[in-house]
């Protein structure tokens, strides 16, 4: 299958992307080319150890005959992508030539935009023939106090290295599709040592646009994986001993993969799951093409279980879409990735009832208290880059918005259909290169329940509250009215999320308050907000600092009760009959 759609990065920071998310078209060397075939590109990697660690990978690319003029563009990079800075390569650290030998580059910053800035090289006179273009990548030095942010950056691990593309190559500026192979030098590295990327093990070849080496992770050294030979369809790939079990994690993710590939007409599909440790606190995750990166810190020993929903729902993200700039869709890419990862977990045997219940019981908590939950949809995508609180918005409301389209859908057919009808036909809309955004969804969702589910969509959109169907997720489950306690931290949020991390604005009745927080205090450390955000019983942990001394404050950053819904057993209502 061969897509553009958004990517989306989870947790700390959201990246979408537009680009090729196919795994391309398999080549099988020393096959004649056809007159008509796309050119051919080299992607060559090869890491360089120092004192047992790795420091740099030297990259080598070929670009087939790129027949450029003076002061076109040769390669573009980012410079910084949703901040995480990446190799600026300043100067002449990268060197091109050709047919005609050294071929000088002139550096060209773009205009910072929200989500990072970019930098081309352009040449000062025509190319001739291929382009070979090389530069040593370097790895970013991370420490406890580095800022967590979306798992992209290109670091040293283990005796390793693990990074996503598009925090060190740069490449192309073209949507030209190239025969494209990815090879991996690894005399440089103890023997023993493997190279992997999203698209496979070793050596690989795809048919695609440039923007899929940019769109991919890559790992190279005492790789471990599972399977232990891994497939051409899945692998999941770590370097050191992590304090979970990750195979166990893997062979969840595993079972769950198979059954929601073969769910979306898709069964075969390819997936890759990468591992990082990271030294500051903080976990998370952040998907690619066909691909997912998880961190952990010892802070926190990760849960199997919470792990394996984690990349559940990054692995739907490879299904469902929607056309259409992301403010106004968000709420359909992150709801359907939340509703799916709990349903299919479930209908694959790995969550029984007990658990499913609990999962969207969390999904609607984290709903109702979201201090945000009134933002119309533009609203919360205006704010998406700097309130966590507005970045959950599309997540919470997706999700209750089509669990009760669900239970419309099922009622009205008398079980026969469901929104599995409404989400896969989209996806073949997609499939068969239609239109697959807001109009094509609303045509779909009333075609099914009449125009009053157009009216149910806009108050969605508008932000208004979404209240669950009584028979949403029956027979074994209903929903009823409840009460929770509103996300609040006490003082002002932005400066949890800031450069000037000084509390202000602390309101004296608060838990904050009464946990000993003062105005002017500096945040040096806080747990993951995600954590408190998403469940109403955990605390959020800050170090501050007063006075020229540390010390640790911790609460439950919750305030006045606010209305909420949550799904109860129906009491005798048999568990084989629920089959959702």
């Amino acid at each position: 299958m061969k897509t553009s759609r958004p990517i989306v990065g989870f947790l700390f920071a959201f990246l979408f992307l537009s680009q090729s998310t196919a795994l391309g078209r398999a080549e099988t060397d020393g096959v004649g080319v056809d007159a008509g075939a796309p050119p051919e590109l080299s992607l060559v990697l090869k890491p360089h150890m120092t004192a047992g660690a790795v420091d740099f990978i030297h990259v080598t690319t070929t670009i087939g005959s790129p027949n450029l003029k003076t002061d076109d563009n040769l390669l573009r990079m980012a410079l910084v992508i949703v901040a995480i800075p990446t190799p600026r390569y300043d100067g002449d650290a990268i060197q091109a030539r050709d047919n005609s030998g050294a071929l000088p580059l002139t550096l060209k910053d773009e205009q910072p935009t929200p989500s990072g800035q970019y930098r081309q090289w352009l040449v000062r006179r025509a190319t001739s023939g291929d382009v070979v273009v090389q530069y040593d990548a370097p790895m970013r030095a991370v420490s406890s106090s580095t800022r967590p942010g979306p798992l992209f950056d290109l670091r040293a691990e283990s005796g390793g290295l693990n990074g996503a593309g598009l925090a060190f190559l740069a490449l192309p500026n073209t949507e030209t599709e190239y025969r494209i192979r990815v090879s991996w030098d690894l005399s440089g590295m103890p023997a023993g040592s493997r190279g992997a990327c999203s698209y496979g093990e070793g050596n690989v070849s795809i048919t695609d646009k440039v923007n899929a080496l940019a769109d991919a992770y890559y790992a190279a050294g005492p790789l471990r994986s599972y399977p232990n030979e891994p497939s051409s369809n899945y692998a999941m790939y770590w370097l050191g001993e992590p304090s979970f079990d990750a195979r166990l994690v893997a062979e969840n993710i595993y079972k769950f993969h198979a059954y929601v590939a073969n769910f979306f007409h898709d069964k075969g599909a390819s997936y890759r799951v990468f591992v990082r440790k990271n030294p500051y606190h903080g976990g998370g995750g952040t998907t690619l093409t066909r691909s997912f990166m998880f961190g952990y810190s010892d802070e926190k020993v990760p849960d199997p279980a919470e792990l394996q929903g984690l990349v559940a729902h990054e692995i739907v993200h490879n299904w469902p879409a929607m056309q259409g700039e992301h403010g106004a869709t968000a709420w359909y890419s992150e709801g359907t990735a939340e509703y799916y990862s709990i349903l299919l977990s479930y209908r694959a045997g790995i969550y029984d009832l007990q658990k499913f219940q609990k999962e969207i019981n969390q999904r609607a908590s984290a709903y109702y208290t979201n201090p945000f939950l009134s933002l119309t949809n533009q609203q919360a995508a205006e704010k998406f880059w700097s309130d966590s609180r507005a970045q959950r918005v599309p997540y919470g409301r997706g999700f209750m918005y089509l669990s009760r389209i669900d239970a419309e859908v099922r009622a009205k057919s008398d079980g026969k259909r469901s929104l599995d009808d409404l989400v896969l036909a989209l996806l073949d809309r997609e499939r068969n290169k239609e239109k697959y955004g807001v109009d094509e969804w609303l045509e779909l969702v009333t075609k099914g329940l009449g125009p009053d589910a157009g009216t149910e969509f806009d108050a969605m959109t508008r932000g208004e509250m979404q209240v669950p169907a009584v028979n949403s997720f029956a027979p074994c489950l209903r929903a009823e009215k409840s009460e929770e306690k509103l996300l609040d931290y006490g003082f002002d949020a932005k400066v949890l999320e800031g450069s000037n991390k000084v509390v202000r604005g602390l309101e004296p009745d608060s838990a904050a308050a009464k946990a000993g927080l003062q105005n002017g205090d500096v945040i040096v450390e806080s747990s993951r907000l995600a954590d408190s955000q998403d469940d109403s019983t955990v605390p959020i942990r800050l170090k501050i600092r007063r006075g020229g001394e540390d010390m640790n404050v911790s609460y439950i950053p919750r305030g006045n009760a606010v209305p909420a819904y949550k799904w109860t057993r129906v009491p005798g209502a048999s568990e084989t009959a629920c089959k959702l």
